[in-house]
């Protein structure tokens, strides 16, 4: 099954990115592996040592010119600090439905004519890890029965206000890593008919019942099939 970064990684090449900005570093295990000439990571906290950093310059020459922003996403963007607009954004912060979303809206207006958005933890397996809280840390302290340690938060409600809202955005879910959510501009594949306030409202069990429709989800192979329409 393929991860994040290769799928990221396959975007970038696929558009030519020159610039690739990701929210929610924290250790750098996605960030430092991706080749872009414009590398741009956000965070209010990042988990990793200049030691790491320095190791991933020789392996990665792209870190090099890399920038850090160790601030809340809401604070980078109001900020204005990407001055030529992002080719590629990759949305893995806090994982709650209302800032996953504001993080779309935010990159959209920062997204150049070609940009695509990627955004990890749109397909949970149970309630539990779908268990909308302000951290895995405020998730694992309700001590919640039957939890694996895998939280993905209620990002996935953000994919479903998507695609009720936006009839510019071209949004499907890829069934692999968690899901990750692929966003362009374009014409979507397909309407949902939800209002804010029905998506404010839906459960694990919703998505549960009808998570094909939901996400738009697709199989993992199906990247390749868009990486030819980019």
């Amino acid at each position: 099954m393929m991860k994040r970064t290769e799928v990221i990684q396959k975007i970038i090449d696929a558009i030519k990115a020159k610039t690739y900005l990701e929210i929610g570093v924290f250790r750098g295990t996605n960030f430092f592996p991706i080749k872009a000439r414009q590398k741009i990571g956000v965070d209010p906290y990042f988990s990793f040592t200049n030691r790491r950093m320095i190791k991933w310059y020789m392996k990665n020459i792209y870190n090099i010119l890399a920038r850090y922003y160790e601030m809340d996403s809401d604070t980078f963007f109001t900020q204005g600090r990407i001055e030529r607009g992002a080719d590629v954004v990759f949305i893995d912060g806090l994982h709650t439905y209302a800032q996953s979303f504001k993080d779309v809206k935010n990159s959209l207006n920062h997204l150049n004519r070609r940009g695509i958005i990627i955004m990890h933890d749109c397909n949970p397996q149970s309630e539990t890890a779908a268990f909308p809280a302000p951290s895995k840390a405020h998730a694992a302290a309700l001590n919640m029965d039957g939890w694996s340690g895998e939280w993905n938060g209620d990002v996935w409600k953000t994919i479903c206000r998507l695609r009720s809202t936006h009839n510019d955005l071209h949004v499907f879910v890829l069934d692999c890593d968690c899901g990750l959510g692929i966003i362009t501009r374009g014409e979507p594949e397909g309407l949902l008919c939800f209002t804010p306030a029905q998506v404010d409202n839906m459960t694990y069990n919703d998505l549960a019942k009808d998570r094909q429709k939901l996400l738009n989800l697709k199989d993992e192979d199906y990247l390749f099939e868009f990486l030819k329409t980019i």
